[in-house]
């Protein structure tokens, strides 16, 4: 069985976030510089990879402090 294009996707932001419980986040001044560079080697533009690791990074910091239930 083949893996559609979509599902490749969640399995990718999956081990993403998983990555980056595990290893935790970077948050330096070359944060910026770093995400760019990113996206310039893997050809998406620039706004596009701020606002993906940005709503990433967001999420993942709301669950890590919101309220256990």
């Amino acid at each position: 069985m083949a893996l559609s294009e979509a599902r490749k996707g969640e399995i990718a932001l999956l081990a993403l976030k998983h990555k980056l419980r595990k290893d935790g986040i970077r948050l330096t001044k070359d944060v910026q510089r770093d995400i760019g560079n990113g996206a310039k080697d893997i050809g998406i533009p620039y706004q596009e990879a701020l606002e993906f690791y940005e709503g990433l990074v967001r999420e993942l910091v709301e669950e890590t402090f919101s309220p256990k239930k």
